[in-house]
C-alpha cells in the first residue's frame, strides 16, 4: 500500500503566491457573475475561492512560524482579508440565489 502514495510537495512561498492569485481571480469572477445576475454561480465561485484563500492563509501562517523571511505579512494578512471577503461574497451570492 505504501508504494502507491504520492510524494508530499512542500508548501513554498511561490505556491502561496499562486494560491493568493487564484483567490483574487475568484473574487473577480464572482463580481462578473453577479453583474450578469448569475447569483448561484457567483456563490459557488466565491465558496471555492474561500477554500483556496483559507488554505493559503493557514499555510502562510504555518510557514511564517517556521521561517519568518519566507512569508511576508502582506501575504499573510492579505490572504486572511481575502478569505473574509470571499465568505461574505459567498453568503451574499447564495442569499440572492435563494431569494432571501
Amino acid at each position: 500500500m505504501e508504494e502507491n502514495k504520492k510524494p508530499h510537495r512542500p508548501v513554498t512561498a511561490k505556491r502561496l503566491n499562486k494560491g493568493s492569485g487564484i483567490g483574487a481571480a475568484c473574487f473577480l469572477l464572482y463580481l462578473a457573475a453577479m453583474a450578469l445576475q448569475w447569483a448561484a454561480v457567483a456563490g459557488i465561485i466565491a465558496a471555492a475561492g474561500t477554500v483556496i484563500a483559507g488554505w493559503t492563509c493557514v499555510c502562510a501562517g504555518e510557514l511564517r512560524q517556521k521561517d519568518k523571511e519566507a512569508v511576508s505579512y502582506n501575504l499573510l494578512w492579505g490572504s486572511g482579508a481575502l478569505t473574509l471577503l470571499l465568505i461574505a461574497c459567498a453568503a451574499a451570492g447564495f442569499k440572492v440565489a435563494l431569494g432571501l
